[in-house]
């Protein structure tokens, strides 16, 4: 995954047609909870769309942007614009849910 700043994301956005955003701050429960489920959606979607974090802890600006305070939150930008918006950790599957509904149906395993 990699580690934007919002200038690096906004690169990204302009580069990229799919990109998945994961807002998260250092010492968050359920944000570390996380890292595993979005590691393997990574392995899975990566042919298709840039994954990237970025740590509230130091961009804190960040959290007023994304207009919520509960963590780790979620984004998906398709063709440069924000597609969805998801906000706590419930799942592998509600983030896959989460994916599929922003870009499309999963891509297939070889």
């Amino acid at each position: 995954m990699i580690e934007f700043d919002p200038k690096t994301l906004e690169a990204s956005l302009v580069q990229n047609s799919k990109v998945f955003l994961k807002l998260w701050k250092k010492g968050c429960g359920p944000c570390k909870m996380s890292e595993p489920a979005v590691t393997r959606l990574e392995a899975t979607w990566s042919k298709e769309v840039v994954f990237g974090q970025i740590c509230i802890s130091d961009y804190p600006e960040m959290l007023e942007i994304a207009g919520t305070e509960i963590l780790p939150v979620f984004f998906a930008f398709h063709q440069h614009r924000l597609a969805g918006k998801l906000e706590g950790f419930k799942g592998i599957k509600n983030l896959e849910d989460f994916l599929e509904s922003n870009f499309g149906p999963k891509p297939e395993s070889l």
